[in-house]
């Protein structure tokens, strides 16, 4: 069934400096595809320490009106696993952590946050009930879950789940002021980190009140600082266990609008990671980091809000690198998006087959350095565009997007 979701989204975030187009890449990547729970399309999300990969996939089944349901994955050893629904039709993997918890939502009729554990699924409820709405993105070791919720006044909020139990986080806004914010991503200390609204005043570029990377800790709705003058929006998507956040911001853009730039941000200080030139693209975005420093996202052409993504990136070293380049030249894959980063440095990128132009859930892993010890500078074989996608592939993506621009889980087309 097709829905019309909540017209608002998060934005993004950076400041502006010199850097290497590329870092040096110390070692190539074997590429993985993961495969499908039985239908064309897959993306994976989320990356555990332990190697476990989450995400959701087409099940090759259809609902009454002819759309492909999805259900949550989680793949491991090799093999992946339909994580199914909680009496609902399709779901959506999000989060996991290294006990082999995941988190993400059903969604169609019942629109709750759910968690997978040990072979049994639960429902983590609502701010306002049953009858509400909330999502459920990452889940940290210490058994706490971040995500979203209907608040009674009719905005989404912020939330944190503690153990199942539901804790509404606030907005910057303060109460009463029928500001929305979104909770991304938290670690294992407790701190967390989303995006929010200050008020109510529309933004006229974006044509809905802007959003700010926000960090929660010990419960205090906080506005990332050190942002740049030139950014008048942003999104905070993950933050790792030094404290360190990635995420994205809007730059006016005098051909499309508005352009997103990724960012790396600590201590109040936010760093401006530029958009990779030689490629052709305008944006850029951080989607997530591990502790060892590594960033990876994606850049892409068009307005900040709906670009197209055209290249998985791996920011090390002080520069970014096109992942395309780093993986066997006949794989048959083009990478278009890097969700996530582990601390062996595996990377899950959602990749293009050539030959079907579908996209697959597909795992990169490090291999060995060549017998100099370094492979120098990834070429740069100039622009590369996204291949054509399948109608599938376009619709899984929209639901990608619509869960990253904080927009309730559902197809937008």
């Amino acid at each position: 069934m097709k829905r019309t979701w909540l017209a608002f989204v998060a934005a993004f975030v950076f400041w502006g400096f010199a850097t290497p187009e590329y870092a040096l890449s110390q070692i190539t990547y074997s590429i993985t595809d993961l495969g499908t729970v039985g239908g064309n399309n897959s993306i994976p999300y989320w990356i555990t320490n332990t190697g476990d990969v989450i995400g959701h996939s087409e099940t090759g089944e259809f609902d009454a009106f002819g759309n492909t349901i999805i259900h949550s994955f989680r793949w491991r050893n090799g093999v992946m696993e339909d994580l199914g629904t909680l009496g609902d039709v399709n779901s959506t993997g999000l989060g996991g952590n290294d006990k082999g918890e995941v988190v993400g939502n059903n969604w169609y009729n019942v629109n709750h946050a759910l968690v997978w554990y040990n072979g049994a699924t639960s429902d983590l409820g609502t701010l306002v009930g049953p009858g509400g709405y909330s999502w459920a993105q990452q889940v940290n070791d210490e058994d706490q879950a971040v995500g979203a919720s209907a608040a009674a006044d009719g905005t989404f909020h912020a939330v944190l789940w503690n153990r199942g139990v539901i804790n509404d986080l606030g907005t910057l806004g303060g109460p009463n002021t029928s500001t929305f914010s979104l909770a991304n991503g938290i670690n294992d200390l407790g701190q967390v980190v989303g995006d929010s609204q200050q008020n109510t005043t529309v933004d006229p570029i974006l044509g809905f009140p802007a959003f700010y990377p926000t960090l929660w800790d010990n419960g205090v709705a906080t506005k990332l600082g050190g942002v740049p003058s030139y950014a008048f929006a942003g999104d905070a998507f993950n933050i790792n266990n030094k404290s360190q956040v990635v995420g994205r911001i809007a730059v006016a853009d005098p051909n499309e609008g508005a352009v997103a730039h990724a960012y790396f941000w600590q201590s109040s200080v936010m760093r401006d990671l530029g958009v990779p030139a030689g490629l052709g693209d305008d944006n850029s975005e951080a989607n997530s980091l591990n502790d060892n420093g590594q960033i990876v996202g994606d850049s892409g052409v068009g307005f900040i809000l709906g670009y197209i993504q055209n290249h998985a990136l791996l920011w090390q070293n002080g520069g970014w690198i096109d992942l395309n380049t780093v993986i066997p030249s006949d794989s048959g894959y083009h990478l278009i998006v890097a969700f996530d980063v582990n601390a062996s440095g595996q990377i899950v990128v959602c990749a293009v087959q050539l030959s079907t132009g579908n996209i697959r859930a597909a795992l990169l892993t490090p291999q060995p350095k060549n017998v100099n010890g370094s492979l120098g500078p990834p070429a740069i074989t100039g622009p590369k565009a996204t291949p054509p996608l399948s109608a599938g592939a376009r619709r899984l993506l929209a639901l990608a997007r619509n869960l990253k621009s904080g927009r309730r889980p559902g197809f937008s087309n």
